[in-house]
């Protein structure tokens, strides 16, 4: 292949071997192709130069793309902050679901494993997105080297800790597809929840922030305009005059020490749940909340029987199952109290007694009654729907309750100001009839 350039790569082959080696392409593509036709996967693709020596501006396949290694700041910031915001907005969460529902769809079809984790190739380049095709790509290439699918999902930390042993239990029984659908609802189900939580509190969150950029410009701005008015006059104030007045320049006059102080008291408490028992007495405390605290445990709940249902039904020992659920709980004081169950079970109780403190009243009846009938995992999924919808209602009772609230303390705020400058203004007319 004459007038081509020389490319240096690595590669392995389908026996896991890795190879090293030089070849002539007129383009990456055209090597790729080559690399390819010898059954060879690509690891690294570099150009060289004319002596022979390996180009700085390396192309690298380990994840998936071909493309220089080296990013503009620019580039690397819109991926940063892509990524913050897929996290935060649950596109993240949505990918992955998609992902894994178009591996269930792909292996139901009889396409081959790695041609079905092949599909994540296709999806878009936001932070979150390229997260996914990163981590996919690299399962791909370890399942094209040997390894089973279970343990290359194992090796990715950023996947939720259920997909390896549903995989592991899926691969024992041949029931590879079946799995990935199961993953495929639970992921999507978890997704959804987490949005119409977000949903549900964006608006509390937007009038907090508002209201608390309102009293800011009032105390800062609008109260000592007037006070210096006032003041010039001579005149005595009335109480909730000076008592506004006097708010306003101690916020103007130590506002750094104030955010100072806020800040040390951020810094404390992350160092404070640092630690293992720091974290815990937190979370305890944070389940003693009124109906907030109902809530997290509510939602918490869901997620460990949603995990359990996916569990057991994929062929995962109940054991097994209820370790993985545990592990799905965020509240760390919960995830503490349902440990015992496990012993509990492990010693011969019931699950549905085991576990009966912490759950709704219906969901209790669910599960005692799949146990009796032999379905236990179908009727724990259809507990975890009905914790999740009475972990709605509370949210909803929440929301209902935050908003009169911040809407009053805001008015209530914007009427006394209002109040104590018109009582001002009011005495100096006064004084001057």
């Amino acid at each position: 292949m004459s007038g081509g350039a020389r490319w240096h790569y690595r590669a392995a082959d389908t026996a896991g071997r890795e190879h090293e080696g030089d070849l002539t392409a007129t383009s990456a593509d055209d090597a790729l192709a080559q690399l390819r036709a010898r059954t060879l996967w690509v690891i690294d693709l570099r150009p060289q130069t004319a002596g022979g020596a390996i180009a700085p501006g390396a192309v690298s396949m380990t994840d998936g793309s071909i493309g220089p290694r080296t990013m503009t700041g620019e580039r690397s910031l819109q991926h940063t902050l892509s990524a913050w915001w897929s996290r935060v907005s649950g596109r993240d969460a949505e990918v992955l679901a998609t992902l894994v529902r178009g591996m269930a769809t792909l292996l139901a079809a009889g396409v081959p494993v790695d041609k079905a984790l092949a599909h994540a190739d296709a999806i878009g380049d936001g932070g979150g997105d390229a997260r996914w095709r990163g981590a996919f790509a690299r399962i791909r290439n370890r399942v094209r080297g040997g390894e089973p699918l279970s343990a290359a999902l194992a090796a990715e930390p950023d996947l939720p800790s259920i997909m390896a042993p549903t995989a592991a239990a899926a691969e024992a029984t041949g029931s590879l597809a079946s799995a990935f659908e199961g993953l495929a609802e639970y992921l999507e189900r978890g997704a959804e929840l987490r949005a119409r939580v977000r949903g549900a509190l964006t608006y509390p969150a937007l009038l907090a922030a508002s209201s608390i950029v309102a009293t800011l410009v009032i105390v800062l701005v609008v109260v000592p305009r007037f006070a210096s008015l006032l003041t010039d006059t001579g005149a005595e104030l009335p109480a909730s005059t000076r008592v506004l007045v006097a708010v306003s320049a101690l916020v103007g006059r130590w506002w750094w020490l104030m955010l100072a102080a806020a800040v040390l008291a951020v810094v404390a408490m992350r160092q404070s749940l640092q630690s293992a028992d720091g974290r815990r007495r937190w979370h305890a405390w944070r389940l003693t909340v009124p109906v907030a605290g109902e809530a997290e445990r509510q939602l918490d709940i869901a997620r460990y029987l949603r995990t359990l249902a996916l569990a057991l039904g994929s062929g995962v020992s109940l054991l097994r199952a209820m370790a993985l659920a545990r592990a799905t709980v965020q509240n760390v004081a919960l995830a503490d109290a349902l440990e015992p169950a496990e012993r509990d079970v492990r010693d011969g109780q019931p699950l549905a007694r085991a576990v009966g403190v912490h759950l709704p009243p219906l969901s209790r009846q669910l599960l005692e009654t799949g146990e009796a009938a032999g379905a236990l995992a179908p009727l724990a999924a259809r507990a975890a729907t009905a914790s999740e919808q009475e972990a709605q209602r509370t949210i909803g009772r929440v929301v209902s309750l935050l908003e009169p609230l911040l809407i009053l303390g805001l008015g209530g705020l914007v009427g006394f100001v209002a109040l104590a400058l018109l009582q001002a203004i009011y005495g100096l007319n006064s004084g001057v009839l």
